[in-house]
């Protein structure tokens, strides 16, 4: 599948480009809420999937309760808090351990930990688009 990058203006009169991806998540357990679906930004350079605290509060969880670590990005070392969950992505959700963070200006992340493990990802610069294959199987337990 090809996915249009998001076009964003910048504080300096350009544009920046993104490849965003429409996600969903919930708790690893059948029949539990599930987000609506949120733009998260595919990227190559995040080990794992990381969402906003907000989106891991609304499902319920429990941000402290979680592994903690200590991730270090360009704006220095931060907390982020490990948790199960399932992600909802074409092909059927697969179950993650993904990291929320507070402070992410964005709602999140789709790192190589979680996403790039069940997709071919192509970045595609002179498309403006990304290909994405979807690799492997969904997990066992699809709700």
């Amino acid at each position: 599948m090809k996915v249009p990058y998001g076009v964003y203006p910048d504080s300096f009169g350009s544009h920046i480009y993104s490849a965003t991806f429409g996600v969903s998540l919930a708790m690893p357990v059948r029949h539990s809420l599930r987000t609506k679906r949120f733009e998260a930004i595919i990227d190559s350079g995040e080990t794992r999937c990381m969402f906003h605290a907000d989106i891991g509060r609304f499902l319920g969880l429990d941000l402290t309760a979680g592994h903690r670590e200590r991730t270090q990005g360009i704006g220095g070392p931060e907390e982020t808090w490990i948790h199960q969950v399932s992600l909802f992505i074409p092909g059927g959700p697969v179950t993650i351990f993904a990291a929320f963070k507070e402070n992410l200006p964005v709602a999140g992340l789709l790192g190589m930990n979680g996403f790039f493990e069940h997709f071919n990802v192509t970045f595609l610069p002179q498309a403006l688009a990304c290909d994405l294959e979807r690799i492997g199987s969904p997990d066992i337990n699809e709700r």
